[in-house]
């Protein structure tokens, strides 16, 4: 009975170690959790923050695309067809302004066929117009036009770019007086 007094009061003091320890260990983890739970909260914030944004763009990228849809429909103006000028004998400039200055070239054209100056027409390529509805404006064919201006890509065709229009094929009805 003497060694079990002994066991116990010797025992003793390990247990209150013991319980100290795990008390020590009990306030760590509560604090471990209390940290974990701050950084926790400021995420939730965070990613509240991150979408109200969202949302935001998301209305504006939505207004954004309302306005374009409303441009797209709403009709450009044509470019009206520029007549060429009339060579004149007292001017041999008026009729090949490329002999006469060589910068005077067309804008992303090499060298255009020859044809009767008279009866060729310029077009100024409005933003958006297509070699197709400037054809279809004058009644001749895309590759016509493509011919006479020596162009190799249609889809190269720039905005502020003039071009030579060919004479239409078609009759054209002179008024009578």
């Amino acid at each position: 009975m003497r060694n079990f007094h002994l066991v116990l009061v010797m025992s003793l003091p390990f247990s209150s170690v013991l319980a100290q320890a795990a008390a020590e260990t009990t306030k760590t983890e509560t604090l471990v959790l209390k940290a974990q739970t701050v950084e926790l909260e400021s995420l939730k914030a965070e990613i509240k923050s991150q979408g109200e944004k969202i949302e935001r763009l998301t209305q504006e990228v939505a207004t954004l695309s309302d306005l374009l849809k409303q441009k797209s429909t709403s009709t450009a103006p044509k470019a009206e067809p520029v007549p060429a000028a009339t060579p004149s004998a007292a001017n041999p400039a008026a009729a090949n302004p490329a002999a006469a200055n060589p910068a005077a070239t067309v804008a992303g054209v090499e060298n255009p066929t020859p044809v009767d100056n008279a009866n060729i027409k310029t077009h100024t390529v409005a933003k958006g117009e297509t070699l197709t509805q400037i054809s279809k404006q004058y009644g001749v064919s895309v590759g016509e036009i493509e011919e006479l201006n020596k162009i190799p890509d249609a889809k190269k065709l720039q905005a502020g770019q003039t071009i030579k229009i060919p004479p239409s094929q078609t009759a054209t009805p002179t008024p009578t007086p």
